[in-house]
């Protein structure tokens, strides 16, 4: 057998309500999770929730009889300071059912401290519990195994009842006196023949200590658990108890929550009772019990007239039920989200240019999903993904346009993207035979428009230079959700390896050509770098120093709404510079490109 190494976090579950484990795992899937907007007239406009209660778990209930051996040596002042296996073993106890199982207690170290017969006085064996101490001067495994196996082969237990299972679950931290299966007087081989399943927990152990542990799991047929500390044992007990309860919950409730904008419908289960409130529905079904290897489900369909990101599920959606101890539990259902689409940004360039368009399809028709062509326009979505991971799409017209759009919100990140985007397709062009040279590309990208949800939040200034300077930026009253300083152009680094080119925020270094590693080709590149902390709304000193060939320096900001005023980079005389920044502007999701397909594709 192989020791199973828990490597779980320990969840700590308490004797009133909610808890972080459970015997019920909730789920759900949602099909497809984009779907466009139910009034769009396009396809798919419907995504199907799955919700899915699985009881964890063997699939036949069987009553138990489980006598539980706990380590009361004086090492356990060390090893488990807290007292977390008596947590774990009264955990454990609230898990079984008094109507069925019955529960036995042996507080042992070299020899026994007491010992409780298996019953259904679950308060007496709780209380009992809180009686074990970290006293005793030895560890004997022998005394405290044979004193359980003594306790379910007494009278009265030594058929088990109902044909129920009997089970001991020993936990030590010590290498003490055992006898090894085979040998006369093991008790490993009397538990085994006489039908007794021993879980072994070990604390801590040696390697030595492991063994002996080991060899009373694998001659019962039990199971080796290993605690690299007490913190483990909660989790630990939860795992055996899988194996050996199996109810999973009664009076099973599921509690739904449903964004007010999306709208359920075609049941396969219909819910009990249905809450509107101000901000969203409440779905709740009575689910009744459910035992361990079964689930219960239901599926049905979401669709929405706005478009959005919405949560499923998620803040107020749980599934609550009851022990056969009478405790309740809940669990959380994770949230999913469904996106109702449109285009939320992009990005227009224009190359004015005339040329022959077919050259392009067939580049792009065999590799890409081309949606719409037309004798002067073709339309496609990326087969591939961006290095964001976004699949996005393009439209090329035969006059040079090229627009690209993306569901996905604008952001830098998603800015990033739509520039990647143009670049493929002006790649694809080159590749056709299109006469673009890297002038004219260049030049394209840096002319580029782009487009949001919202106008005004994109914010851009470009300065170019080749020598130090001190400019000054004034920020308007907004808020600024993400900031980036860039420079474009190298520095040749002319003290072999040193910090060159260094740009200063109000006198704080923010950038720069930093140390090298060799072999050095004799050029620096300064990074991009966040500046979304450093550019509050006020003004501020931009600075760069020790530069001696070309470059842009570009300044980007988002911000949640457009400010009254523009910002604005200037010089001290008001006129060497005066540069306002560009700002994107609102483009309907229909116009963002000039041709939609109608589907998501």
């Amino acid at each position: 057998m192989i020791p199973k190494q828990v490597l779980l976090a320990a969840a700590i579950i308490f004797l009133a309500a909610f808890t972080s484990d459970a015997d019920l795992i909730p789920s759900q899937r949602v099909s497809p999770d984009q779907i466009w907007p139910e009034s769009s007239g396009k396809e798919p406009a419907v995504g199907w929730v799955t919700l899915t209660m699985a009881g964890e778990g063997a699939a036949k209930a069987v009553p138990l009889e489980v006598v539980l051996a706990i380590d009361s040596s004086a090492s356990m002042r060390e090893t488990d300071p807290a007292d977390k296996r008596l947590d774990a073993a009264r955990v454990f106890v609230m898990k079984m059912d008094p109507a069925r199982d019955k529960v036995g207690l042996v507080s042992w170290n070299e020899g026994i401290d007491f010992s409780i017969p298996p019953t259904d006085d679950f308060a007496a064996i709780l209380e009992a519990i809180g009686r074990v101490d970290s006293s005793g001067r030895g560890t004997n495994l022998d005394r405290g195994l044979k004193e359980a196996i003594d306790l379910l082969s007494a009278d009265g237990y030594t058929a088990g009842r109902d044909g129920g299972a009997r089970i001991v679950i020993i936990l030590s931290d010590g290498d003490g006196d055992y006898t090894k299966s085979g040998r006369r007087g093991s008790q490993a081989g009397r538990a085994k023949d006489e039908g007794i399943v021993v879980y072994a927990v070990g604390l801590m152990l040696s390697d030595p200590a492991k063994d002996n542990l080991l060899d009373i799991a694998e001659t019962t047929g039990g199971g080796y658990y290993e605690a690299c500390d007490a913190s483990a044992l909660d989790s630990i007990y939860q795992a055996i108890g899988e194996e050996v309860i199996n109810l999973a919950g009664r009076e099973v409730e599921v509690r739904y929550a449903l964004a007010r904008e999306l709208s359920p419908s075609d049941y396969s289960d219909p819910p009990s009772s249905e809450e509107v409130e101000a901000d969203g529905r409440v779905l709740t079904w009575k689910a009744g019990d459910i035992s361990a290897g079964e689930e219960w489900s239901t599926s049905f369909a979401v669709s929405s007239d706005r478009a959005g990101i919405f949560e499923l599920g998620g803040a107020g959606s749980e599934v609550t039920y009851k022990l056969r101890s009478g405790f309740v539990e809940g669990v959380k259902i994770e949230g999913a989200f469904l996106d109702v689409a449109e285009f939320r940004s992009g990005a227009m360039t224009n190359l004015n240019l005339d040329f022959d368009l077919s050259g392009v399809r067939e580049i792009v028709k065999p590799v890409q999903q081309v949606l719409e062509e037309g004798d002067s326009f073709i339309l496609w979505r990326f087969s591939e993904p961006n290095s964001r991971c976004g699949r996005n799409w393009a439209y090329l017209s035969e006059d040079g346009r090229i627009v690209v759009a993306s569901l996905r919100p604008f952001s830098l990140s998603t800015r990033d993207a739509l520039i990647e985007d143009l670049q493929r397709v002006m790649e694809m062009m080159v590749a056709a035979g299109v006469d673009l040279n890297t002038y004219n590309r260049s030049r394209a990208l840096n002319a580029a428009e782009f487009y949001a949800s919202d106008a005004g939040i994109y914010h851009q200034i470009s300065y170019s230079f080749g020598a130090d300077f001190d400019l000054n930026l004034v920020v308007p009253d907004c808020t600024i959700e993400e900031a980036r300083l860039a420079v474009t152009g190298r520095e040749m680094d002319y003290f072999a390896g040193a910090a060159d080119q260094e740009y200063y925020i109000d006198g704080e270094y923010v950038t720069g050509c930093h140390l090298h590693e060799f072999p050095w080709d004799g050029w620096c590149t300064a990074e991009d770098v966040d500046i979304t902390d450093k550019i509050l709304p006020g003004a501020h000193r931009i600075s760069g120093r020790k530069v001696s060939d070309p470059h842009t320096v570009t300044i980007e900001a988002i911000t949640a709404d457009e400010p009254p005023k523009d910002f604005l980079l200037y010089s001290d005389d008001y006129r060497s510079v005066w540069t306002p920044a560009t700002k994107n502007v609102l483009i309907s999701p229909e116009q963002m490109l000039s041709v939609t397909s109608g589907t998501l594709g």
